[in-house]
């Protein structure tokens, strides 16, 4: 069984990985899509940001962006004041 999940987790890193971000609730959980391969391949997720920076180390995921009316207030999740842009950097989760 552990053969065939290494076996499928390999084949999914194929997939180009990308989150859009689109909005805060409550002040602290995030809302984003994550698509995988092609936008017929998107779900939308909740949850807190130590979550979500987990999800994106462990999913690999390409590219992050940010809607311009939320960044102030992802920033703030994430402990800076950097507001730069709608393309979030991945080294900022490493």
């Amino acid at each position: 069984m552990t053969e065939n999940r290494r076996f499928d987790q390999d084949r999914l890193q194929e997939y180009r990985k990308s989150v859009r971000l689109f909005g805060i609730r409550k002040g602290k959980f995030l809302e984003f899509e994550f698509t995988m391969g092609c936008e017929e391949l998107t779900i939308e997720l909740v949850m807190p940001y130590a979550a979500f920076k987990e999800f994106c180390e462990v999913n690999h995921v390409a590219e992050i962006t940010c809607a311009a009316a939320i960044r102030a207030d992802f920033d703030r999740l994430r402990g800076e004041d950097n507001h730069a842009g709608n393309i979030i950097q991945l080294g900022d989760f490493k």
